[in-house]
């Protein structure tokens, strides 16, 4: 129920993806609401089970009044649904505090984990990074930062397919010295770890992939994120109105159309579906709230993979040995 488009582009994608796999799809709100969306566009929903939900999680509710009061909502329903169901994930585009604070409620954190963190996969030219945390901890310690660095380099490895990633700290400078006291000790700490640690990165080094992991706090991650996909837009916005100017533009733009469309494919974030909230003992997939059908396709993908993988088996594993 949660998103820009829901629940039409939400179904719309979930119909796309489900021909993919061979899984079980529940989908968690108002059944009228979702039958009657079904209804309109024609879509057959003969075969997913709905999990019927009284409530709706609106966007500017508070995470806490969540769990309180909305306990039949669709987020709470479906994190411990998922929490419940071995082999399952949950996924939303709805309220991402509501859907951080229901996943550790009802799915708990992994033990030895202090705080769950939101990774992010950010496309480059020729390679791609994690970005960690990207909005669930707006205030840390050293000590989770070590975490975020772990859980960044096991995600890296196994989605990302990189055997040994170069793991950064973001700060405003390279010296070993800089930034607040919490990085200058976590600085000390990620050294000492079993990683490989580059040491501190700025800003700027990081769109040249100097580094597999950017280690960071939940404000600042955000904050560049949000960055990210405003730069972005405007880039792609640039572009257009360069290459529609006048008929001789237009002409080149045609001829490079199909380069263009493969750039624009490689940095949309439809693409590559949903963050994945680490450190929870189960697949929590955070969606953008403007997703459409092929985003949420996408999301049920990165959902898939993760299952597969057993990243949250592997946390437990690396965490368990420091």
């Amino acid at each position: 129920m949660g998103g820009d488009f829901a629940p039409d582009d939400i179904l719309k994608g979930v119909i796309q993806e489900s021909r993919n796999f061979n899984i079980n799809l529940v989908l968690a709100g108002n059944e009228e609401i979702i039958r009657d969306s079904a209804s309109r566009n024609n879509l057959d929903i003969s075969n997913i089970e709905i999990l019927n939900c009284l409530n709706e999680v609106a966007m500017d509710d508070h995470a806490s009044d969540v769990i309180k009061h909305k306990k039949d909502s669709s987020i709470y329903l479906g994190t411990q649904l998922a929490a419940k169901k071995e082999g399952s994930a949950f996924l939303s585009a709805g309220n991402t505090g509501a859907v951080m604070a229901c996943s550790l409620f009802n799915m708990r954190k992994i033990e030895g984990i202090m705080r769950p963190a939101i990774a992010v996969v950010i496309p480059l030219a020729n390679s791609k990074f994690i970005l960690i945390d990207a909005g669930a901890n707006v205030e840390v310690k050293p000590i989770f930062l070590k975490q975020f660095a772990l859980m960044g380099k096991i995600y890296s490895q196994n989605i990302l397919g990189i055997e040994n990633p170069k793991i950064g700290l973001l700060n405003v400078g390279t010296e070993e010295k800089k930034g607040s006291e919490i990085l200058v000790e976590a600085f000390k700490l990620l050294r000492e770890t079993d990683i490989n640690f580059i040491g501190n990165v700025e800003g700027r080094d990081i769109f040249e992939g100097s580094t597999d992991v950017v280690v960071c706090d939940g404000f600042v991650g955000n904050v560049l994120l949000k960055s990210i996909e405003g730069i972005a837009k405007l880039f792609f916005g640039e572009i257009k109105s360069i290459l529609t100017y006048n008929l001789i533009t237009k002409l080149a733009a045609s001829i490079l159309k199909g380069r263009f469309k493969a750039m624009k494919k490689k940095f949309d974030y439809e693409e590559h579906g949903g963050a994945l909230l680490l450190g929870v003992d189960g697949i929590s997939i955070i969606s953008h709230g403007s997703s459409k059908a092929k985003a949420i396709s996408s999301a049920i993908r990165v959902a898939y993979e993760n299952l597969k993988i057993d990243v949250v088996g592997k946390i437990k594993s690396e965490i368990n040995k420091v």
